[in-house]
């Protein structure tokens, strides 16, 4: 059965692979850029020491200059649109003057064409530009080639035919490979969009797990602690849950779980932290929220767990939750912040307990 993956959109691709584009597209660069020289050569070879030879050579160097200028332009600002921007208008200047060498010389000389066919097919494979960018260039480039093997080539239909059939054979054969290279990029880096997901998020509910959770903890706590921001966090733990398991199954206690995850992201802030913190108990860490906040935020989230029963296994499942809740002091790590969470939420436990203790020798 073929694995199904979620879609990745091109902005996503390109900003993902973005290091690896620019070090490709630098790489490319030095290679055409030295390019000029045989080009030049092949120009000599066409035209001699005549002035449609010096106009050329000209416009080469040129391309050769503003390529090294480029170069050196984006090692000291390497923006992605800065490098895309620079990139394009290179391709299209490299393709002009490739045009007007090929409009220049004599009819005879067909070498030009089929050095227009190679860049139709591999321009589109090695620029890392955008695919719409990439589409314009190449159309545009194949569109005046074959207009001049139309208009230049003598009135022989098998010869125009033959120019034009194997300008269009390398536009399409360049156009599919880029295609398929962009599709294999975005299936890898989806399946390992997916893969990083799975490894930071709760099977069972959806949210994230308790590695991934430390791993935001962590870097919430420095950020916090640089700033002088104020930063709580809440253990939550479901009392029930075990006793639910042992009646109804394990697949009613992960109905509870999901239906409790999802009633805790709506009591909390859409920039709050929800985990899955152990088998019966949820962590949440509460950014910029003083104590006074967190605990509002706590008892806010209990009132909305209690409130009405969870429907799982076609019963009403009433399900009941400790909190406890601490805020970040002076010279807190993450494992001590951990620790005083979870004395807090054994002491609102037993304190629970004796309550219900007392409760019932009144009540006896």
């Amino acid at each position: 059965m073929e694995l199904q993956y979620p879609n990745v959109s091109e902005a996503e691709c390109r900003l993902f692979y973005r290091e690896q584009d620019h070090a490709q597209g630098r790489k490319i660069l030095r290679v055409l850029m030295w390019l000029s020289f045989p080009l030049m050569y092949i120009d000599f070879m066409v035209f001699g020491d005549s002035r449609l030879f010096q106009i050329l050579s000209g416009l080469r160097i040129a391309l050769f200059a503003f390529s090294f200028w480029m170069l050196h332009a984006v090692a000291r600002d390497p923006s992605t649109e800065k490098f895309e921007k620079f990139l394009y208008g290179w391709a299209i200047l490299a393709l002009v003057v490739q045009l007007m060498a090929n409009a220049l010389c004599t009819p005879r000389f067909l070498g030009y064409f089929f050095l227009d066919a190679w860049l139709c097919l591999v321009v589109p494979v090695v620029l890392p530009l955008r695919l719409s960018h990439i589409r314009q260039i190449v159309i545009g480039f194949f569109v005046c080639a074959v207009a001049l093997a139309l208009f230049k080539t003598e009135p022989r239909s098998a010869e125009q035919l033959s120019l034009v059939a194997v300008l269009l054979l390398s536009v399409y054969a360049g156009q599919s490979i880029t295609s398929f290279l962009f599709r294999y990029r975005s299936r890898l880096l989806s399946a390992e969009l997916e893969l990083q997901r799975k490894e930071n998020t709760d099977a069972v509910t959806g949210v994230a797990n308790r590695r991934e959770f430390l791993r935001v903890a962590d870097n919430e706590l420095q950020r916090h602690t640089r700033l002088g921001k104020p930063l709580s966090l809440m253990i939550l733990d479901l009392d029930q849950l075990k006793q639910i398991n042992l009646s109804y199954g394990p697949g009613s206690g992960d109905m509870v779980l999901v239906e409790v995850s999802k009633r805790i992201a709506r009591a909390t802030r859409n920039y709050d932290c929800l985990a899955r913190y152990g088998t019966e108990a949820f962590s949440v860490l509460l950014p910029e929220a003083p104590f006074e906040v967190a605990k509002q935020i706590a008892a806010r989230t209990r009132s909305t767990i209690v409130a009405m029963p969870v429907a799982a296994s076609g019963k009403q499942l009433r399900v009941s939750a400790t909190v406890g809740v601490i805020t970040m002091v002076e010279g807190d790590t993450l494992e001590s912040m951990l620790r005083r969470a979870e004395d807090a939420l054994n002491t609102a436990k037993h304190a629970a307990e004796e309550s219900l203790e007392f409760s019932e020798t009144i009540n006896g």
